[in-house]
């Protein structure tokens, strides 16, 4: 079990925020299968949730929940980061803030948020200490390795000074690509100097994999993986493969995008879900194809069931 500011998260797998997958409906999904520690929502930006944009509200959508709900923000600077936080801690139910300093997408970078402000450990400092000065919650923080060099070391150093209770590692730089293999060599000189909860990140497609990592850190946050297979976080508790219940997962998705998004916006969402749930499928190429090709969320739908785990 882990402590995570006034939390006792039960199991030691996490799912990381991953922009437009870790949504209201995947969670939803996961929360009802259980055997996770806690999950993280997808990106929202601090400015969004201070101007009240309606687009950002609904992605802040949650759910009575059983397992933990973080909610992942970015900005650049201190002020919008504090005003969002009162703004969660005040009007909605998530449990804890977990802040962006890892985020590699050229749109967040041209904003000085992300992965960019790791070039910069001045303004992270000041930046967590205003957070930690305004809210009760929970504050984690995702980071990378560093952004062109590694400089992970230093910045683990100010965001433990500044009172964080929880620090997620991407073992990959920002100027790294997902193709390039996470460099989890780092994990055993990082565990041998941090003091607060160590959470590591980083090409976990299984549960074999996940148990092996965990030697080496207090947690996991998983992302592609879960997408992938909804079933990881059983499956690393000890659970056995089950593809009934994954069939049956796919069905009650479908169920959870319907119940979450206007017909509209369905087919999009589940599409966008396709590219990690068909990864290493069997027949995974034609099936993509077809759900790509698809012009219905339903028809689209008859083929996602399909996956086989």
């Amino acid at each position: 079990m882990l402590k995570i500011g006034n939390l006792n998260i039960k199991y030691n797998t996490m799912l990381s925020p991953m922009a437009s997958l870790t949504d209201v409906s995947f969670r939803k999904l996961l929360d009802e299968i259980g055997f996770i520690g806690l999950m993280v929502s997808e990106m929202i930006s601090a400015e969004g949730v201070n101007r009240l944009n309606k687009r950002t509200l609904s992605m802040m959508r949650s759910f009575e929940f059983k397992t933990p709900q973080f909610i992942q923000l970015f900005a650049s600077e201190p002020e919008p980061f504090v005003n969002a936080v009162k703004f969660i801690e005040k009007e909605t139910n998530f449990s804890g803030i977990d802040i962006n300093m890892g985020c590699p997408a050229n749109k967040v970078i041209k904003r000085g948020a992300g992965a960019f402000l790791l070039k910069d450990p001045k303004k992270i400092a000041s930046i967590i200490k205003e957070i930690r000065n305004n809210t009760k919650l929970p504050v984690t923080v995702k980071i990378r390795l560093g952004y062109s060099k590694v400089n992970v070391f230093e910045i683990i150093d100010i965001l433990e000074n500044e009172g964080v209770d929880a620090i997620t590692v991407h073992f990959r730089l920002k100027s790294n690509r997902y193709n390039e293999r996470a460099n989890w060599e780092y994990a055993s000189s990082i565990k041998e100097r941090i003091k607060t909860v160590f959470i590591g990140n980083g090409d976990i497609w299984d549960a074999s994999n996940a148990k092996e990592k965990l030697k080496f850190v207090d947690g996991l946050m998983i992302g592609r993986g879960a997408v992938s297979n909804p079933l990881i976080f059983a499956e690393i508790a000890g659970e056995k493969r089950d593809d009934l219940r994954f069939k049956q997962i796919l069905e009650r998705f479908l169920e959870l995008i319907e119940e979450y998004y206007k017909p509209e916006f369905r087919l999009a969402k589940l599409k966008a879900h396709t590219r990690f749930m068909i990864h290493n499928k069997i027949n995974s190429k034609k099936l993509r194809q077809r759900i790509y090709n698809s012009k219905s969320f339903k028809e689209a739908g008859n083929y996602f069931k399909s996956i086989v785990l």
